[in-house]
């Protein structure tokens, strides 16, 4: 590769103690000039924006059989090395060009037949041996927003028997769950025939699907280190304000391969679930997964919405300097160590000409990007803070159950989102919005990737209407609480096993051994109810259940029924079984009930927060960070109205705004309550 320079700098080595970055998709097309190319990354390097994602179109590199053209990405590289930008290389090995059957696009999902795979490796190896040496390359991304629904391809087929073989004893145990009379495993290609009644073949196959996408990303992270062992390997997937089963994403499998997680977030695409308000909580949440993700290691916010969208995505949005102001710092507080808009440049052509750019249409940048730099100024001015800051989070885990969300694809109905597909996801967002109101938000971790082996004491799980709950799963919330945990258990959870079985029916309930109760009806009393709990009345939706209880307390009743448990263990542990829910409730109605309710009832949750809200209003959002001594809150109004927020803390400790919205009315310096005006934030720094 003539020109291009191998020994300006290196980006990998100072990636990991450093102030949070913000860069953006320079998109790189035929017929662009070199003078356009190097604009782009002047401007980025102007801005203070030293990230750039560029997508290694397959198809523009290969336009026909074995020509390879390289014109328009050295010259990329070559105009990151003089401005001093980093590149994320994004490949595109399932974007074949349309010689070799493809569309030209940068593809979507993995690979579906070994011929596709050896042609994929093919076009890897010769992109990662061209470019590994420039001084720009910063990060190899494997394949853009992985996450598909399962395809009966020839990949996947292929290994479908050898999974149901590890799964089940023999043939015949196979044939009584599914309803079928397979003679030997390898007869089973794929998904059985659809069975209204006995989803399990459905099941196991989205199940088994999730594997397999792993198992193919994992191969493209081991086709990329045989060639490059030393720059990082990245993905970002999207839509995670959705059923995570729907698209195959179990995110914890992948952090064995990579080195960073990040994800895309577009709320004009991803955020249909959410109304307006709740934009900021949105962004807030999608981070707090992803860091639960990948954790340990860093995670980034890959693509945020940049630009206007015309035509493309859901619905239409232009965000406004506030909320791209308050997405960026609500991503920084929540500790991304990147932040990468999507786009800088917008495509010439297509669906999205035009579209989703920090550029005007004379490649200048909008106010949205002169935000960006400005945050930018301000924690270079801050470095020594933000060089080492952390999120400050309460003790508490909301827990995402994957085999709740594969369950609720066979079983969903739209009449009522309590029984639709995102009905697990929204009870858990109830509580996480609830929870926002009192302070910082909670952790989030899936189920399977919370360390229960450790002793539960000091720690908080939240268990939000997981309706499918494994015998294995069950055992380890009882070994939770037996060495001292606290849990709160809300819904329906651990009402059917993996495949739907009823547990309460199946001779013996193992949720009851957790909660010292058991189920004894689920009653339904409409959209809107509450759960009569001695504190005040929980809004809760649909179902109210009621229980048995054997050695734990009733803390509500309904109707002479008891309708809430609490059990206290030998060993100091707790747990709270309110069988109804009540996340739903708070999600589709009042939150600031369930706000406090937990407040009282879990203080140690924010013991060591050192800032606090109180629970008056939903639109206000609090994220903290340490470094050292020091403190940062970043306090966000995601609503369309003005609100007061009430911010609680350490007297002793001493604040200084570094930054603030434009226009804002309030100037007064740290009162108790802080105005805060249509989607503004203010940024504090604290010794």
């Amino acid at each position: 590769m003539v020109g291009l320079a191998t020994t300006v700098f290196s980006f990998p080595q100072v990636m990991r103690a450093m102030v949070p970055q913000f860069g953006a998709q320079v998109w790189i097309e035929p017929g662009q000039t070199l003078a356009e190319i190097d604009g782009w990354f002047a401007t980025l390097e102007k801005s203070r924006m030293p990230v750039a994602r560029l997508f290694m179109m397959w198809s523009y590199l290969e336009p026909q059989r074995d020509k390879w053209d390289w014109s328009l990405y050295d010259a990329a590289f070559r105009a990151a090395e003089r401005h001093h930008v980093a590149i994320v290389a994004t490949l595109t090995p399932s974007g074949p060009p349309s010689w070799m059957g493809g569309d030209d696009s940068q593809g979507v999902g993995v690979n579906e037949s070994e011929t596709q795979r050896a042609a994929a490796a093919d076009y890897m190896d010769r992109v990662v041996e061209r470019y590994k040496s420039s001084s720009a390359l910063d990060t190899w991304l494997l394949l853009n927003e992985p996450g598909q629904a399962p395809v009966a391809s020839e990949l996947a087929s292929s290994g479908f028997a050898q999974w149901l073989s590890n799964q089940y004893a023999d043939v015949a145990d196979l044939n009584r769950a599914w309803g079928t009379s397979y003679t030997n495993f390898a007869e089973v290609k794929g998904p059985a025939k659809q069975n209204h009644w006995n989803p399990s073949g459905e099941i196991d196959w989205t199940a088994y699907w999730r594997s397999f996408q792993t198992s193919q990303l994992a191969w493209m992270a081991a086709e990329v280190r045989r060639h490059d062992s030393q720059h990082p390997l990245h993905l970002n997937p999207h839509a995670l304000v959705s059923n995570l089963a729907a698209l195959s994403d179990n995110l914890p499998e992948w952090r064995g391969f990579l080195d960073t997680l990040g994800c895309s977030i577009h709320p004009a695409w991803h955020f249909g679930l959410l109304p307006r308000d709740d934009f900021a909580l949105g962004v807030s949440y999608v981070n707090d997964l992803v860091d639960g993700a990948i954790a340990p290691k860093p995670h980034w916010v890959t693509e945020l919405q940049g630009g206007n969208n015309i035509h493309s995505a859901l619905r239409p949005l232009e965000p406004t300097v506030d909320d791209t102001a308050q997405w960026l710092w609500t991503s920084v507080g929540a500790g991304a160590e990147r932040t990468i808009f999507w786009l800088l440049n917008a495509r010439r052509a297509g669906r999205e000409a035009g579209e989703w750019s920090l550029l005007d249409f004379d490649q200048q940048p909008s106010r949205r990007m002169e935000v960006a730099t400005d945050i930018v100024n301000t924690m270079q001015a801050h470095s020594d803070f933000f060089a080492h800051a952390k999120p400050v989070v309460p003790d508490v885990t909301l827990l995402l159950s994957l085999e709740t969300m594969t369950y609720q694809l066979s079983f969903a109905r739209s009449d009522d989102v309590a029984r639709d597909r995102n009905q697990q996801l929204l009870e858990l967002l109830g509580i996480y919005k609830a929870m926002t109101q009192n302070g910082p938000p909670p952790r989030v971790k899936h189920f399977d990737d919370y360390d229960w082996s450790l002793p539960g004491k000091n720690r908080v799980a939240i268990v939000p209407d997981a309706r499918v709950l494994t015998g294995r799963q069950t055992t380890e919330l009882l070994h939770f609480a037996q060495t001292g945990g606290t849990l709160l258990i809300t819904g329906l959870s651990g009402l059917y096993d993996e495949h739907g079985k009823m547990w309460a029916l199946a001779g013996s309930s193992l949720l009851s051994e957790v909660t010292g109760a058991r189920l004894k009806e689920v009653h339904l009393l409409g959209e809107e109810i509450a759960v009569p709990m001695q504190s005040g009345p929980l809004p809760s939706r649909m179902w109210m259940t009621s229980v048995l209880p054997k050695d734990a307390t009733a803390i509500a009743t309904w109707d002479g029924e008891t309708v809430a448990t609490e059990r206290r263990l030998a060993g100091g542990g707790r747990v709270i079984w309110i069988p109804s829910p009540v996340g739903m409730g708070a999600w589709t109605g009042d939150s600031a009930p369930l706000a406090k309710y937990l407040r009282k009832t879990l203080p140690s949750m924010y013991a060591s927060v050192p800032f606090t809200l109180d629970d008056d209003s939903p639109a206000c959002l609090l994220r903290v960070m340490q470094s050292g001594r020091n403190y940062l809150t970043v306090l966000t109004n995601g609503s369309a109205k003005a609100v007061s927020c009430v911010l609680q803390h350490d007297h002793e400790l001493h604040g200084t705004r570094i930054w603030e919205s434009k226009n804002r009315s309030d100037k007064s310096t740290f009162p108790a309550a802080v105005s805060l005006g249509p989607r503004q934030t203010i940024v504090d720094l604290w010794r």
